[in-house]
């Protein structure tokens, strides 16, 4: 049998033929080749430094707040990131501090977690740094705890606390170093999720979040993927970050990756810098398609170390299928972290027992007020508002996981395997399977979770 050259990451390893020619309607999205306005990366790393945008040269701004002896901090993704930007910025910005008369001494690095589980020394080298840079920076990496070692320094006109790490506060100048991507409720992270919640307290996220919740719908209207107009969540995000630039003075580095590359370069204001993401973001990561998918595979390549994490190439995949839940979703997440999120599982194990509608308002009602948030519990609404168009077990994970507890706890259908090996055969058996009553599907597949999938004429209920 001859199949469709549809390759599809299961972790690091690619996975390819599960798709038979017999079926005509197969499309791979992904979005119109982009050229980049630069050809040499490091000319254009020097060109960002020295014309940002909204503020002074680099070597300048630097020279204005520097003093020998103050720590000047680098602010870096966790390792629930790909962290590619962040291995081929770090060591170029920093030998450029060090050109000018930084001392290495002086230069940190911390890791803007928010309440994510803190990376161990192993992490920071295999997930964040790689190993070369970990034996450059290694014991100069700083640690966010959002439950200790936060400053009060003020409340947002929403009324959100603003607990911020005191290892920032007592620095005289940061350098975050940010990825812009589109976000799923906050609608576009990078630059502003680096102050919050990158190394903001408990507090702070457990007020700030909250705003995405509506009781019917699941999410706030505005917050959406690529959506900050109107949003909430981002809004409030951005009024923090920019009561930070007056605390402390912030130079920051914002990227975007493509196919493991870094194709777009800003530098400069924080503020502007998130700003002036959107419009290369609209055109890196929006796909407009006519009509929905019957069935729909998607890969989260190496982000599927969990799936709290996962839940990424889900919500991508929501967006391409029909809403009639008569749609698959099918997810390749080698999941070796488990689910990944304590306050995840404790919330969808509550909610075992309820139905879809009346398990999303639960949900929210008791772990997405600002008195009881805590990460991980915008999962639970986010996969309930799905399943109100998916059909419960219509979502397939190929996974490490249990699948008992996948079906019984989290309401998809668990495929498990030991190893890549034997993902392609599961593949093609779950192909067939959904071929006996659906004999001519238009198959989506996905290869970018970060892909938002707009659908001209949905099928709904």
């Amino acid at each position: 049998m001859d199949f469709h050259n549809t390759p599809l990451n299961y972790g690091g390893d690619e996975i390819d033929e599960f798709i038979p020619k017999s079926i005509e309607d197969v499309t791979i999205l992904q979005v119109d080749e982009y050229t980049p306005d630069f050809t040499d990366f490091e000319k254009k790393l020097i060109e960002v430094m020295d014309a940002p945008v909204g503020s002074k040269p680099f070597n300048e701004f630097i020279m204005d707040f520097y003093e020998e002896g103050k720590r000047i901090l680098f602010m870096v993704d966790d390792k629930t990131r790909p962290n590619i930007h962040t291995k081929i910025l770090l060591p170029l910005v920093a030998d450029r501090l060090m050109s000018i008369g930084v001392r290495k001494e002086d230069i940190g690095i911390i890791i803007s977690s928010g309440s994510h589980v803190p990376a161990s020394p192993k992490e920071v080298e295999e997930r964040i740094l790689g190993s070369d840079l970990f034996k450059i920076w290694g014991t100069q990496v700083l640690t966010h705890d959002c439950d200790s070692g936060n400053t009060k320094v003020g409340e947002t006109t929403r009324g959100t606390p603003i607990l911020i790490d005191q290892q920032v506060l007592d620095s005289c100048l940061l350098i975050p170093l940010s990825d812009s991507e589109y976000h799923y409720f906050a609608g576009q992270a990078g630059t502003v999720k680096l102050f919050c919640p990158g190394i903001a307290g408990r507090e702070t996220i457990r007020v700030n979040h909250p705003r995405m919740f509506d009781l019917e719908k699941g999410f706030n209207e505005g917050c959406r993927l690529g959506n900050c107009d109107g949003n909430p969540v981002i809004e409030d995000m951005v009024e923090i970050t920019t009561m930070m630039k007056d605390k402390i003075p912030i130079f920051c580095f914002d990227g975007i990756v493509h196919h493991g590359e870094i194709v777009y370069l800003q530098a400069g204001d924080i503020i502007e810098c998130h700003k002036s993401a959107s419009a290369p973001l609209r055109e890196l990561r929006v796909v407009d398609v006519d009509e929905p998918a019957d069935l729909a595979f998607v890969s989260v390549g190496k982000l599927g170390v969990n799936l709290y994490q996962a839940g990424k190439g889900i919500h991508a995949a929501w967006n391409a299928l029909r809403h009639d839940r008569k749609g698959w979703i099918v997810l390749l997440a080698p999941c070796e972290d488990g689910i990944g999120s304590s306050a995840y599982e404790e919330a969808m194990h509550a909610a075992k027992d309820l139905e879809v509608r009346d398990a999303l308002r639960f949900v929210i009602e008791t772990y997405g007020s600002e008195e009881t948030f805590k990460i991980g519990n915008q999962k639970p609404p986010d996969l309930f508002r799905i399943l109100l168009d998916v059909a419960e077990g219509n979502i397939k994970v190929i996974s490490g996981l249990d699948p008992v507890e996948l079906r019984s706890i989290y309401r998809m259908e668990g495929c498990s395997v030991q190893n890549a090996d034997e993902v392609q055969h599961v593949l093609r058996e779950l192909v067939s399977r959904f071929l006996k009553d659906n004999p001519n599907p238009k198959i989506y597949v996905l290869g970018d979770p970060g892909l938002l999938i707009n659908v001209k004429n949905q099928i709904h209920n």
